[in-house]
This record gives C-alpha cells, structure tokens and sequence, in this order.
C-alpha cells in the first residue's frame, strides 16, 4: 500500500473558516502574554508611565497626527498604543510560525508588518487627534 499524500498540516487541528486552531491558540496566547507584560510593567507603574510622552510612539502620534498628551489622557492614550502593540506582535508572530523556515517567515514578515504599524497607529492618531495643524 502507497502512503498518501497529504497536505501539510493535516490532522494537527480542526480548520474553523479557514484558520486551524493551533495558529488561533498561538496568537491568542502571545496576545495574552504581550499584553499582560505590557499592563504589569508599563501601566501599573507611574514612573514608567511618565516616561511616556517621550518614547518613539509618543513623538510619532504627537509629530504626525498633533495627539496632545496630557496628564489627564496619558493612560488612554498608552493604553491604546500597547493595545495595538501587543495586535502586530502577536500577528507577526502567527505569520512567521506559519512558514516552515524561520528566514522565510521573518522576509514574508516584513511587509505586513510595516503595514500594521502604520494602519494602527493612523486608527490611533485619528481617534486622538489634538490641535489644529500648522499650515
């Protein structure tokens, strides 16, 4: 008897819409795990989270999209920044686990990655959008 052939994948989870549960485990996992870090080590600490204003995402929206960050919208603001941080990790990790080799997944990688920084941070510098631009 000759072994069939079988695609790959098959028989290591139920597929739901296309997706199979492993990936599902996988991204909510990191997610979890991200995000988690994210709220013990940044926003449950004062000290950290007034350091703040100063990091690269803070002089993005602030330099891009005029985001006024104050004392009072501070913790929205970082909240909705490690929110969607924690969204491109977790996708980008699904994606290079996809791939067999781990040099491919990181070049497939590149380009949605660049893509969801962008697109999250515009949802996040629209949505706090501050003072009038300078013309």
């Amino acid at each position: 008897m000759v072994p069939r052939k079988s695609r790959p994948y098959m028989g290591c989870g139920f597929f739901i819409g296309g997706i199979m549960i492993k990936e599902l485990e996988l991204f909510i996992f990191t997610f979890l795990i991200v995000y988690i870090f994210y709220l013990v080590f940044v926003l449950f600490r004062k000290d950290v989270l007034k350091k703040f204003p100063n990091s690269v995402s803070a002089m993005y929206l602030k330099n891009r999209y005029n985001v006024i960050i104050t004392d009072k919208n501070i913790k929205k603001i970082a909240h909705a920044v490690y929110l969607a941080n924690s969204l491109i990790l977790s996708i980008t990790v699904s994606i290079v686990c996809y791939f067999k080799s781990f040099i491919i997944g990181l070049l497939v990688c590149i380009v949605p990655l660049i893509l969801m920084i962008l697109v999250f941070y515009h949802i996040i510098g629209i949505i706090f959008k501050g003072g009038k631009k300078n013309v």
